[in-house]
This record gives C-alpha cells, sequence and structure tokens, in this order.
C-alpha cells in the first residue's frame, strides 16, 4: 500500500514538472504581425476577421498576441483585385508583409453579364436584318400580275 502511495506521488510530480516545463509563458508565445499595402487603405481580414486598415505612407498595421501558427491574410480594396496569402506567425517573431495591390478591370467586375448581353443584342439584330433581306428578296422575286384593263 505504501508503495503504490509512493508511485502516485511520484507520478503527479512528474506530471506536473513536465507540464511546467512543456508551457510557455504568455510573452514568450505570441507571435506578431505588421501589414502594409501599397496603394494605402486596405481592408485587412486575418482568417476572415476584419484587423484594420492599411495606414498611409508605408506605414504598417500591427497585429499583436497571435498564437503561433498559419493564417489566412486577404487584403481588400475597391478597384483592386483582392490580395490573398498564408502567414506563418512564430512565437516571438514579428512577420512583417508589404502587399502590393493589382488594379482590377473595373469594367468586367461592375457588369459582369455584359458581354454576354452584348452578344445577344448582336445576334438578335443580325437575325432581324437577315429576315428583312428574306422579306425583300420574297417581294422582289414575286412575279407581278398583268395589269388588268376593263373594255367598255
Amino acid at each position: 500500500m505504501k508503495a503504490i502511495r509512493w508511485l502516485l506521488l511520484i507520478f503527479f510530480i512528474g506530471t506536473v514538472i513536465w507540464g511546467c516545463a512543456g508551457a510557455e509563458t504568455p510573452s514568450n508565445a505570441a507571435g506578431y504581425l505588421q501589414i502594409s499595402s501599397t496603394p494605402s487603405g486596405a481592408a485587412v481580414y486575418l482568417d476572415e476577421v476584419y484587423q484594420g486598415v492599411t495606414p498611409p505612407s508605408n506605414g504598417f498595421i500591427n497585429i499583436t498576441i497571435l498564437n503561433p501558427r498559419e493564417y489566412r491574410l486577404v487584403l481588400k480594396k475597391p478597384v483592386y483585385l483582392d490580395y490573398i496569402s498564408t502567414v506563418n506567425i512564430v512565437s516571438g517573431q514579428t512577420v512583417k508583409v508589404s502587399a502590393t495591390l493589382q488594379v482590377a478591370d473595373v469594367t468586367a467586375q461592375e457588369n459582369p453579364g455584359n458581354s454576354v448581353m452584348t452578344g445577344v443584342l448582336i445576334v438578335i439584330v443580325v437575325l432581324v436584318l437577315v429576315g428583312v433581306l428574306v422579306l425583300y428578296i420574297r417581294h422582289r422575286r414575286k412575279p407581278k400580275e398583268p395589269a388588268k384593263v376593263e373594255l367598255d
């Protein structure tokens, strides 16, 4: 019975020591992220959670106290393509991201069905013109009846 108590006590102390040795203090566990964009003013999303806007004049938006792991970073700004990247945050380190946003094709984004609609309209106009042309040709080829003359 005494041996079992000693084994349990040693097991308990070992578990506590093992747990403390593997744990990191909160200040060491955090990672940091600094983001800038060209142009500035892009909305920043980290794992689909809004974080703020990139400041002007090559400034950085700072995101602190991040758990070390991989995050999905998305920057959004009207008239620009979304900047999408994966960022790996490491304990105690600062990761810097400088994103250059690319201008999007505004006409295609504003009216994605515009080219389809234009194509449909062109087909309709061509069909109407062909129909009118066919009717005109048929009318001209129709044999003319001789004029009837009435005799008194």
